[in-house]
């Protein structure tokens, strides 16, 4: 009983705050990107950070301290990733080739995000086109912010 009850409380936190699907995008794809997020990125990104989570982040910083995850709240990744790619056919072929082939070159973070965390390993290797896929388009429609909203509410 207590798995089917986080099993629905976990379904309906994908749900919230997430964009429309496409009829091209089910629901239950998008379900199954979370999973994979959970599985496979989750140890090194956060989902999403608060306001005060960044400050308090940026503070941990300055002072020469490494921040509480290894990689980019994917709050952050997605609008950064929009900014570049907005449309979902480009976001997913970029998510899906950057996860495979990263590096510094193709990347869109910020020059401070690879001196904080570097580039990171190239997960994508191990994963299947499918799960690829899945978790390219959940990082696609979980998140509605734009780059400028993104940084209006979370200032670095």
């Amino acid at each position: 009983m207590k798995k089917l009850i986080a099993g629905a409380v976990a379904l309906s936190i994908i749900g919230a705050g997430c964009q429309k699907t496409t009829s091209e995008t089910s629901e239950i794809e998008i379900k199954k990107g979370y999973l994979i997020y959970k599985n496979n990125c989750s140890m090194c990104h956060w989902e999403t950070v608060t306001p005060e989570q960044i400050r308090n982040i940026r503070k941990m910083v300055k002072e020469g301290k490494k921040p509480p995850f290894a990689a980019p709240p994917m709050s952050e990744v997605s609008a950064r990733v929009k900014k570049f790619y907005p449309t979902e056919e480009k976001f997913v072929a970029f998510v899906k080739d950057y996860i495979t082939n990263p590096s510094r070159e193709k990347g869109v973070c910020l020059p401070m995000a690879y001196k904080i965390f570097g580039v990171m390993p190239p997960i994508g290797r191990n994963m299947s086109e499918d799960s690829k896929e899945a978790v390219a388009k959940w990082l696609y429609y979980r998140f509605n912010m734009s780059w400028e909203e993104f940084m209006k509410k979370h200032p670095h």
